[in-house]
């Protein structure tokens, strides 16, 4: 307490300058610097924040700014997902529109029906649970082929693990709210958007992928050479194992 009675103004934790207006865990934070959370946190929502974990929103708000500058869609599904092929950023715009991620946020996926995965994917393994990729139908039979009646949906999105440290789980939700039965028009035509999604993500984790494959491939074609180049006697041992260790980073 201050002179007369008053409270005394915290200062912000975070730029350790302006007088606190909000409440964050073990601290307050400035206006300014809840601004600086942007889409990532509101006021109510830093309530349950450490000062380490507000600090952490602002860093990855800055990052999802930059994303935003670069961001020009060219491919989009409906409202379900959004593609900047050139920049590799996605978002989802049902999730939100102010939020990016990029390719290489994504961690794994998988189609969820009622509680239960139907098609995963993910790094270092195929698209497994559905015949992805041959056409509408085979989605759409992989989900319903094997019941023997029509059942009940009153769960159908995918959900997609990333990186991003703020938003580590992104659900791109198509039924949402209600039920509809697994043999309706209304059904399949989700199914369908859905392996929409799925392909693009796939292919997304893909091209990510392709650029450490190829670099595989390539320092192995140099180190075939450069063996061929010993058993022909034009280099030593020793310099082939130099250079072999070069190329291997050793």
């Amino acid at each position: 307490m201050g002179l007369f009675g008053k409270k005394e103004k915290e200062t912000c934790y975070i730029c350790k300058q302006n007088d606190g207006t909000k409440k964050i865990l073990n601290g307050v934070i400035c206006d300014s610097c809840l601004a600086k959370c942007g889409y990532l946190a509101n006021e109510h929502q830093v309530k349950t924040k450490t000062p380490e974990q507000v600090i952490t929103i602002i860093k990855a708000n800055e990052r999802n700014n930059e994303l935003a500058k670069k961001y020009k869609s060219t491919n989009n599904i409906q409202k379900y997902l959004d593609v900047d092929e050139n920049n590799k950023i996605w978002g989802v715009p049902c999730f939100s529109t102010h939020i990016f991620f990029t390719y290489d946020d994504i961690v794994s996926f998988e189609l969820i029906e009622n509680g239960n995965a139907v098609t995963k994917g993910g790094i270092g393994g195929a698209v497994v649970g559905g015949a992805l990729f041959g056409g509408v139908g085979a989605v759409v039979g992989s989900v319903t082929g094997k019941k023997k009646t029509s059942q009940e949906v009153t769960q159908y999105c995918i959900k997609i693990i990333t990186r991003n440290v703020v938003c580590p789980e992104v659900y791109i939700n198509f039924l949402i709210a209600g039920k509809v039965k697994s043999d309706s028009f209304v059904y399949k035509s989700y199914a369908a958007t859905a392996q929409r999604v799925l392909t693009m993500l796939t292919l997304m984790m893909d091209e990510q992928q392709a650029p450490s494959t190829n670099t595989v491939i390539s320092e192995a074609d140099e180190i075939l050479k450069y063996k061929q180049l010993l058993d022909n006697g034009a280099i030593t041992q020793e310099e082939y194992e130099a250079k072999k260790k070069q190329l291997l980073g050793i």
